[in-house]
């Protein structure tokens, strides 16, 4: 602190406003002076107050100076007689109350709370960090109650207990000119979690996921499962290779506390919600919840594709389309016929299917219109059929221990005439 302003006890205690900083704390990570290359970074919030709340605080820059002209001409020891302006200043150093070294002092920045104000950043002199701020886009700036500075970045390399900084205001109308000295108290961080999250919280087994973090006041740091050091990782983040439901637990300790945080990675099992297709638009449109890679084929043609989307197709020689979405738990497989969608009468016929490491189950489901007669078969090894249903409209579930080669539909409208065999054919896994 400034061995002038010590001497003035009385004077700065009459004070007639209010220049205060807001929490007025820094949390510091150590009682031990910290490292110079993991500074505390904070924020202060100054607030000029009007004492009586009843007559007006007046800044006033006629000659439209800006915060830099002002701070040329105190350097100068020019008079500023005219021109209101606050002028703020930090120790710097790295002894017991210093807030920051002379490298990193044009990290500090002020930020005001409006476009009306000029500010000269970041001087060094005579062992202080020196900013000064005044009106400018105005020539007048008029207050009845108060107005804030923030100034960011605040970096201090003191262990607990007080620092000081102080403020000269001068030429403000309703404020007598006074230097205001305000303490700031440092005391220990609490190690605190202010993120642990992953940028997704399901897989479907065959990618990674990444976890991120953001701690303050920690000295250690594990995760697990996996017993990792974040404090030997190159940056706060890891990818996990997730294969079945997990947590993991993020857990740091600092000045003799500890704190955690959780995170639950799910396994997420295939689900198609939609295969469709339009004969006027041409249009194969599908819809999942799965954020794995997708496969659609068209015939015997097949392409990747996001989890939901809409194609043109043209009609191949193999009148079928099946989405595939692969997963750990089970891969699931939806065909659709797309010869019954463009007869006079649509015939609809699809499938699911979904093979388990131990087993597959299958299903089909239907939907005939004006049909006399309808049979379902499948096959086995595509030379016997069996006929499973004869109901004009419904589902039938199989289970088996290898894929089903094949199933069609046979409809027969009321003058024995026959529609197009509808044939859906499993895909080989």
């Amino acid at each position: 602190m400034d061995q002038k302003l010590q001497n003035e006890p009385e004077q700065l205690n009459n004070c007639r406003y209010l220049l205060d900083v807001d929490d007025n704390h820094i949390a510091v990570n150590d009682n031990a002076i910290l490292d110079r290359d993991n500074p505390v970074r904070s924020e202060l919030t100054f607030q000029l107050l009007n004492p009586d709340r009843v007559h007006q605080i007046v800044f006033n820059n006629p000659q439209m100076l800006t915060a830099e002209t002002i701070l040329k001409r105190l350097q100068n020891r020019e008079p500023v007689t005219d021109t209101s302006y606050i002028r703020f200043f930090f120790p710097y150093g790295t002894d017991v109350g210093d807030f920051i070294d002379p490298e990193r002092g044009k990290l500090i920045t002020f930020e005001t709370e409006s476009g009306d104000w000029s500010v000269a950043e970041g001087v060094v002199e005579d062992r202080h960090i020196s900013f000064v701020i005044s009106c400018y886009n105005q020539k007048i700036i008029q207050t009845l109650f108060s107005v804030y500075f923030k100034c960011r970045n605040i970096q201090s390399y003191a262990p607990v207990g007080l620092t000081y900084a102080y403020a000269e205001i001068k030429n403000v109308a309703g404020i007598e000119d006074v230097i205001k000295v305000f303490p700031i108290q440092k005391k220990p961080a609490v190690p605190q979690i202010q993120r642990f999250i992953s940028d997704k919280t399901t897989s479907g087994g065959s990618g990674k996921l990444r976890l991120n973090w953001r701690i303050s006041g920690a000295k250690e740091g594990q995760m697990t499962p996996g017993e990792i050091d974040i404090f030997r990782l190159p940056a706060p983040g890891v990818d996990v290779a997730v294969n079945r439901n997990m947590e993991y637990r993020l857990s740091i300790k600092g000045n003799a506390l500890e704190t955690d945080a959780f995170v639950n990675l799910y396994v997420q099992p295939p689900n198609i919600l939609q295969l469709d297709y339009d004969p006027a638009t041409r249009q194969a449109i599908w819809r999942t919840q799965y954020s794995e890679a997708l496969r659609l084929t068209v015939g015997t043609a097949f392409s990747f594709v996001n989890e939901s989307g809409a194609m043109e197709i043209q009609m191949p020689a193999k009148p079928q389309i099946v989405l595939r979405a692969q997963g750990l738990l089970y891969t699931e497989f939806v065909a659709l016929n797309l010869l019954g969608l463009t007869l006079d009468k649509a015939q609809f016929f699809r499938s699911r299917i979904r093979v388990y490491p131990q087993y597959i189950h299958s299903k089909w489901i239907w939907k005939t219109k004006d049909a006399k007669e309808v049979e379902f078969l499948f096959t086995e090894d595509g030379s016997v059929w069996h006929k499973a249903s004869t109901v004009s409209s419904g589902e039938f579930e199989y289970v088996s221990e290898k894929p089903l080669l094949g199933a069609k539909l046979v409809c027969t409208i009321s003058d024995g005439t026959r529609y197009p065999v509808l044939l859906l054919e499993g895909e080989v896994v």
